[in-house]
Parts: structure tokens; sequence; C-alpha cells
């Protein structure tokens, strides 16, 4: 089955331009990635190289012969590649120890049942963060859509078991984009899913609002449209209630977890366009747990909100664990492991469970070591400079200059071979005709 490829030998042959043309022709690069986990192993679905020795020692052997511009424009030649790249058509996904056929279609159901207020108030939070209001292509009605990533369907489960809809492909994936699923709802559903989730949404309660009052006459639809794209033009959250519950499914759509792995010390951070919502979750914070978090503009795109303390961080992580976290459990049990002597081992896997935004660009282990490293002799730099030791200080300089060569190089390097072992899984995939992650046995 194909929910944990595993990457056979692949050869590849790069050519150099100019004096390493000869070198490089030839240039063999085997690549064993570990790909999608299955749900019976319970593993992440993470790359891990696992390549034969001896021809990655031949490999590295030559790889020192280029220089970092070499390698840093094949690596730009190689990330075009990947842009380029697609996935194979998705038709199946997996969720809650299941594998389902796409498209997922609507169900007839009971709708008298009227869901628990924790999970509404979750699946507001998560909506107010990834969730989008519009109307149908008639403008008889409302739709509504929350959009995830393949291997983060559960919550599009949860979305269509609470209010009915389907789940489809939104677009297929390519290169470090991976295959994105879709839940939709229409008609009825969608009818009373603006109902509920209007009770306890915040960013979007006015459209849910407008959804939830979609007019019969045809001549009115047009307006209620245009107030629609309005209302996304601007923060138009309201000042509503917040609840642990809510903040989880906000956290799970729009947070993230970080460890500076230097002093073990962690931050927990929410990320929005405007800022209303944020102080709804600063408020909340401060009343209920006495924490004081920060909200600031961030490169002018955008608001973020954090908190920096170790024992703080912790203690807003278990809450969200307590109130039904969903996507990001295992990054917040991660972060709740950290201790000085495993911020190391914390901090790489926190970033192999994180999206593709930074891929090949994080430092390993040996990165933060030599990172360290530079920072250290920059200090000595700087004393020596107060003692007035010019001669030492110049010469210490040169070596921080060494070590921050070294530092790029080796990191162009380290960049390279991932974007190779990501082109060579995705190319895997095609090869063994992958159609999604099933369990054993069907």
């Amino acid at each position: 089955m194909f929910d944990k490829p595993v990457m056979r030998g692949a050869k590849y042959a790069r050519r150099k331009r100019g004096k390493w043309k000869a070198l490089i022709t030839g240039l063999m690069l085997v690549c064993c990635v570990e790909g999608l986990a299955t749900a019976a192993a319970g593993m992440h679905r993470t790359l891990k190289a696992n390549p034969c020795e001896t021809l990655q020692r031949e490999n590295k052997d030559l790889r020192k012969e280029l220089t970092l511009q070499e390698i840093q424009k094949e690596n730009e030649d190689l990330r075009k590649e990947l842009k380029k790249l697609p996935w194979p058509m998705l038709k199946y996904f997996w969720a809650n120890g299941r594998t389902y056929s796409l498209p997922l279609r609507a169900e007839s159901r009971d709708l008298s049942h009227r869901p628990a207020q924790a999970r509404l108030e979750y699946l507001a939070g998560f909506f107010d963060g990834d969730g989008y209001v519009g109307c149908e292509t008639r403008l008889t009605g409302a739709a509504l859509k929350v959009s995830q990533s393949f291997d983060q369907a559960e919550v599009l489960m949860l979305f269509r078991q609470t209010f009915g809809g389907s789940i489809s492909r939104e677009r297929r994936g390519v290169g470090l984009g991976k295959p994105k699923l879709q839940w939709q709802a229409y008609g009825q559903s969608a009818r009373r899913a603006v109902r509920l989730l209007a009770l306890h949404s915040i960013t979007k309660q006015k459209q849910l609002l407008i959804a939830a009052r979609w007019p019969k006459t045809k001549s009115l639809r047009e307006d209620r449209k245009a107030e629609l794209c309005a209302l996304k033009q601007y923060d138009s959250a309201v000042a509503g209630p917040c609840s642990w519950s809510y903040f989880a499914g906000f956290f799970d759509a729009e947070g993230c977890i970080r460890l500076d792995p230097r002093v073990a010390s962690l931050q927990v951070k929410v990320s929005q366009k405007h800022p209303r919502a944020l102080r709804s979750l600063r408020a909340f914070l401060q009343t209920t747990s006495g924490i004081d978090a920060t909200l600031g503009n961030f490169t002018g795109y955008g608001y973020e909100l954090w908190v920096c303390s170790l024992s703080k961080c912790k203690e807003i992580l278990q809450h969200l664990l307590d109130a039904g976290l969903l996507c990001k459990v295992q990054q917040a049990q991660l972060a709740l492991s950290l201790t000085p002597e495993n911020a190391a081992e914390v901090r790489a896997e926190l970033a192999s469970r994180s999206g593709n935004q930074r891929f090949g660009r994080r430092l390993d282990a040996a990165g933060q070591n030599r990172a360290r490293k530079i920072l250290s002799a920059q200090r000595q730099v700087a004393c020596l400079c107060r003692r007035g030791l010019e001669a030492e200080a110049d010469a210490k300089q040169r070596e921080v200059a060494r070590l921050k060569d070294e530092h790029e190089l080796r990191k162009a390097r380290y960049e390279n071979q991932q974007l190779l072992e990501y082109i060579e899984y995705i190319r895997h995939l095609h090869e063994n005709s992958w159609e999604g992650p099933l369990l054993p046995g069907m």
C-alpha cells in the first residue's frame, strides 16, 4: 500500500556549466525517502533520507567540489522544477482510522439534534480562521467552505459529521504544495451551519448572519452578495465572548508553536489579517489565566498575538488540549515535553510536523551548532574590541568570516539534498500509481 512508500534508489545525472561540467556529469544520488505513514503505524508523514552509504559518500565527495554559488544556483533550479512537478491525482483520503473515496458526497441526516456547545465553539473558531462564506452560483443560497491539506482531513470530517455537506478535492498538489481537500455545504446543510456557527463566531459573524437571512426575492440577492464581499475587505469582526474551545479551533487554523533551542524557550503565536479577533483572545487570556499576551503588527501585512514565557505557553497549550485541539495535538504534546535537555530533539520534531513554508531552509542540529559557534565568536570579537586588543580582534573576525562561509555552504548542501529527495519522492508516487493513503488490506 502507499501509506508509507519507501523510496528506491534513483540516479541523478546533473550537468553543470563551465569547468565543473565534466566533473559533475554522471553524478549519482540515491534518495530513499520515507513517505506517508500508515494509520496503523500511527507515524507522522514526513520525509527522511535513507541512502545507500557507499553512493551517499561518493555524492558528498563530489558535492564538496562545488562552490556555494553553484549549489545555490542549482537549488534555485530545483525549486523551479518543484513548482511545476504535480502530485498524482488524489482519489482517497484517510481520517479517524478509515479510508474514504473522493468525492465523499453529502448524505441525508437527522438535523433535529443540536451539537454540543463545546463542539460548536471549536468549529466556529476554526471557521473564523480558515472558513469561507459565499453564495451559490445562481445566488439561490449561501455556500460554506473549509479547505485543508489532505493529511489534515479529520477536521473536515468533523464539519461534515456536525453539519452535513460533502468533502472533495480542492486542488491537485504541485511541488511543495500538498493536495488539498475542501468541505462544502449548500442548501439546508448550509442554512443550519450558518445559524449555529454565528452564535459563537467573532471574525465571520456578520457574514454568517447575512448568509442565514439570504433573501428569497431575486432582486435582493445581488445586494446581499455585494454586502458579503464588502465585509471581507475590512475588519468586520465583532467583540464576542471567547472560550477555550473557540481558542482551540482558532489556534488549529491560525496558530503555531515555535521553539528556541538555545534557551529551551517556547513561543505560542496566532496570526490574523485584522486585529479585532486577536484583541478578544488577548482579553480572554488575561481574564481567565492572568496571561499578558503581546499584540503587534508584522511586516505591514497582518497582526500577531504571542506569548513567550515557557510556563505560560505550556499552560495555554494544556488548556487547548483539554478543550479539544485537533490538528496540532502532536505539536502541543511535544512542546509540553520540552526540557533543556531535549530542546534540540523537540525542535527537530516540531519542524518535521509543520508545513512546507520553510522547506529546506530550516537549520538542522548541525546547523544550530554552527550558528551558536558563530554567535560565540562574534561576542569574543566585541569583547576584544572593548579591551583594545585590535590585532586579536581582527584575527577573531577573520575566523568569524570563515565560520560564516562554511555555514552558508553547508546550509546550501543540506537544502540541495532535501530538494532532491522531495523531487524523487513525488516521482516515486507516480511510479507506484499512488492515489492517496490507504489502510492495509484495502
